[in-house]
């Protein structure tokens, strides 16, 4: 939940004994609940207000809740954060209300077990519209700052730079100068090339250049790669080369801009859309990519893919005692707990409110043994015993995926969690 301010949340429910008692529910948990009674005094509301969650009952009179998700999407580019709660456990139903913009569907089933279920669910996908919102909004950023070197370049002079036939530079302009910060009488007749990054160790480089001086003249070659100023310092650039013949022989001319800060936003966006906000950790929208990977590796060299299924044990006891902001905090040192406890091989991914999945490529029979290791790392921590006064445990659930074993990672997926809600310490 927000750290700043309630979440906001409308309930459309035509049953008010089972309105009341969700609410009741849900504002023990520190949520503001408005009740709608039904589906047209529902719109009526959410046009009025503003909610950060909108939970829908499907079976209402005149107007049902897909009807009411159809004229909210009609009337709005993005939905807020939806649930849509159904007496039954149609799939069709389930389909359309996520075709029309529901982040999550809930089954009400007679034991209530769905009230356990609705505030993870909601913390769940709240997490996702912001995590979407923030990345709307560094691509944004990325756009105004492209328009900025659109416009920047308008006025200032970007780098340009003349080679012969041997690479020898025969032209360097003022906006090279103060790009690379080497004077022209420094350069001309030196190799071009030694101003540029050579890909030499293998992480980074991979043992090749970005581009090359051909013979046959080339109309244009644009090309990104690493610029060398001359205190040492490496930045990124995009050259636009181009290449022509004249009796003297081959000349080549490189019109040169800084796109370090292009490249940082990139990378940033990356890291945003693989990465958990709160952990750090990898994600779970990033998780199917993961597992392909792994799994063609797996395929390849013939061996097996350990699964961890981990499960922080009395989590809501913890929020509720301490609050979530606390509950947070006790996310991000189990994150941090995990990355060091496991090998630089292993990938953690937040799999969903208080559980982690750790995936442990090439192991044979160790997976026992790093689940040994991960609990012994929890009882001899520090940082979680400093955040609060609790005894905080971990139910860990393994399963191995083998190649050709004719079962899938999902069915493997699935016994891990299994095993690790068998795990769970029994009140």
């Amino acid at each position: 939940m927000s750290e700043h301010a309630p979440v906001h949340i409308l309930y459309m429910e035509d049953d008010p004994g089972l309105a009341r008692l969700v609410q009741k529910r849900l504002r023990r948990e520190g949520y503001v609940i408005d009740l709608a009674g039904n589906g047209e005094e529902g719109l009526v509301m959410y046009a009025e207000g503003v909610y950060d969650v909108i939970i829908v009952d499907q079976e209402m009179p005149v107007c049902n809740g897909l009807k009411v998700l159809e004229t909210m999407a009609a009337e709005a580019q993005r939905l807020p954060p939806t649930i849509m709660l159904t007496g039954t456990g149609n799939e069709e139903t389930a389909v359309e209300a996520m075709k029309l913009g529901a982040g999550d569907y809930l089954v009400k089933d007679a034991g209530g077990g769905y009230l356990e279920l609705l505030s993870s669910v909601i913390e769940r996908l709240l997490t996702q519209y912001r995590l979407v919102e923030e990345r709307k909004r560094a691509e944004q950023a990325l756009k105004e700052s492209e328009a900025r070197f659109r416009a920047v370049a308008k006025t200032a002079m970007d780098a340009i730079v003349s080679v012969d036939s041997s690479g020898k530079v025969i032209f360097w302009n003022n906006g090279a100068v103060i790009m690379f910060g080497y004077p022209e009488q420094e350069v001309l007749g030196k190799p071009f090339t030694g101003l540029i990054a050579e890909r030499q160790d293998e992480d980074d480089y991979q043992g090749r250049r970005h581009f090359e001086l051909t013979e046959t003249p080339r109309r244009e070659q644009r090309v990104e790669s690493k610029g060398l100023k001359k205190d040492g310092s490496k930045f990124s650039i995009e050259l636009s080369l181009t290449s022509w013949q004249t009796e003297a022989g081959m000349y080549h001319t490189a019109i040169i801009r800084d796109i370090t800060e292009r490249k940082e936003y990139e990378e940033k966006l990356s890291h945003m859309a693989h990465h958990d906000a709160l952990t750090g950790v990898y994600n779970r929208h990033y998780l199917d990519e993961l597992l392909e990977q792994e799994a063609k590796r797996a395929e390849r060299y013939k061996h097996p893919i350990g699964m961890l299924m981990i499960d922080v044990n009395r989590f809501k006891e913890i929020n509720d005692r301490f609050g979530h902001q606390a509950g947070d905090k006790v996310l991000q040192a189990i994150a941090a707990l995990l990355e060091e406890t496991v090998r630089e091989t292993d990938i953690v991914v937040r799999y969903g409110g208080d559980e982690f999945l750790l995936i442990c490529p090439e192991t044979n029979g160790e997976i026992e043994a790093i689940k040994k290791r991960i609990l012994q790392a929890m009882t001899n921590q520090e940082a979680i015993g400093q955040l609060i006064d609790f005894p905080v445990t971990l139910s860990i659930g393994t399963a191995h995926w083998v190649p050709d074993s004719g079962r899938s990672i999902d069915r493997v997926l699935a016994e891990a969690d299994r095993r690790m809600y068998d795990a769970k310490p029994k009140r």
